[in-house]
């Protein structure tokens, strides 16, 4: 994990959340250009903080890919 944004996103208000079970899920903490900061498993404090780059579908679909699973900006609930 990168250090920097560990230390600099550990406090920081998410300005979108995909609720993936009862426990946690994809918090997107920013968003900086073509890139993502988005941090998993938020329920016990943020985890896997990461940069991640933002895909978009032809047909306009904007989404981060995790694991092998597209998570669609259209599906995360602003905070």
């Amino acid at each position: 994990m990168n250090i920097v944004l560990k230390h600099h996103y550990k406090n920081a208000v998410p300005v979108g959340v995909y609720p993936m079970c009862n426990f946690g899920g994809l918090a997107i903490l920013a968003i900086e250009g073509d890139k993502a900061i988005a941090a998993f498993n938020w329920g016990d404090g943020y985890k896997e903080i990461r940069r991640h780059t933002i895909f978009y579908t032809y047909t306009g679909r904007a989404y981060i890919r995790k694991g092998g699973r597209r998570y669609y900006f259209d599906q995360i609930a602003r905070v």
